[in-house]
């Protein structure tokens, strides 16, 4: 029976109220949208109000012939947004889920889209691969008592979002957070120290090289790197999270000469 059908079609797969467009879709593959709902122009047309937008549900039933209901849903949403304007965290995750959560709506911006190399996953988004572009924007968003553990984290190539999500899941805040910060710590490591010479820059993951720029804490980082993490995100040292400020410009000194940046306290209140 068609409308029966519909019916349980409309149960199983309408987007709930406030649930953010990508992560409906996310859903909507892992109930099955791609591989045993199908239909025509005609009963696609008859689904009413599936995703709660009108310019998405308008373009459901355009598309002719019999296909998935995934592929309707994909054709609908790709015409009727952008990327930008699907992602619903543009500011900062608060907690491990909602971390989680934020990965997989990058991931779907990221599939939709036919961004490479998770253009080939569109009938497997759980497949996709944290790319550059999705790494910068989930370092950017994370919230100062989770910064310290995931900048530990080495960004590769091969990283995929699942492997990002279960780690992220895990975090946990160090109970003995110092009463005198009013961020919290992350347990992630049970020693640290300032970093050699032949470490990495703990932010882009990169060779540190001959011209470091140390912050106080004796952590060292491209001159760079550290600037943007300490202008656009937040004034504290990424690994040990202590605040730092430097100035607006950072001298091109020669490859040989180490930059120090000032130390700053937080008054006490």
């Amino acid at each position: 029976n068609s409308q029966q059908k519909l019916q349980e079609i409309r149960q199983e797969f309408t987007r709930f109220q406030d649930q953010s467009i990508l992560l409906w879709l996310h859903l909507c593959w892992c109930l099955g949208a791609n591989t045993w709902v199908f239909l025509n122009s005609h009963e696609a047309k008859q689904l009413g109000s599936l995703s709660r937008d009108v310019a998405i549900d308008r373009g459901i039933g355009r598309r002719t012939g019999t296909v998935s209901l995934w592929l309707r849903l994909v054709s609908s949403v790709r015409q009727a947004y952008t990327a930008d304007q699907l992602l619903a965290h543009q500011g900062r995750w608060h907690d491990p889920l909602e971390g989680v959560l934020y990965l997989t709506e990058l991931a779907m911006a990221d599939v939709l889209f036919g961004n490479a190399p998770n253009n080939r996953y569109l009938h497997n988004p759980m497949g996709a691969y944290c790319t550059w572009p999705m790494w910068q924007k989930f370092i950017k968003s994370t919230p100062p008592p989770y910064a310290k553990a995931v900048v530990s984290i080495r960004w590769r190539k091969n990283l995929k979002v699942q492997q990002l999500q279960d780690y992220v899941m895990d975090l946990k805040l160090t109970p003995s957070s110092p009463p005198q910060d009013s961020f919290s710590h992350v347990e992630i490591q049970p020693k640290e120290c300032a970093a050699s010479s032949d470490d990495p820059c703990a932010i882009c993951h990169e060779e540190l090289g001959r011209s470091p720029c140390e912050l106080e804490c004796g952590h060292e980082f491209h001159r760079e790197c550290i600037r943007t993490w300490l202008q656009e995100h937040c004034s504290t040292c990424p690994i040990c999270r202590d605040h730092a400020v430097l100035p607006a410009d950072v001298p091109a000194w020669n490859n040989s000469k180490l930059y120090r940046a000032k130390h700053w306290k937080r008054s006490m209140f």
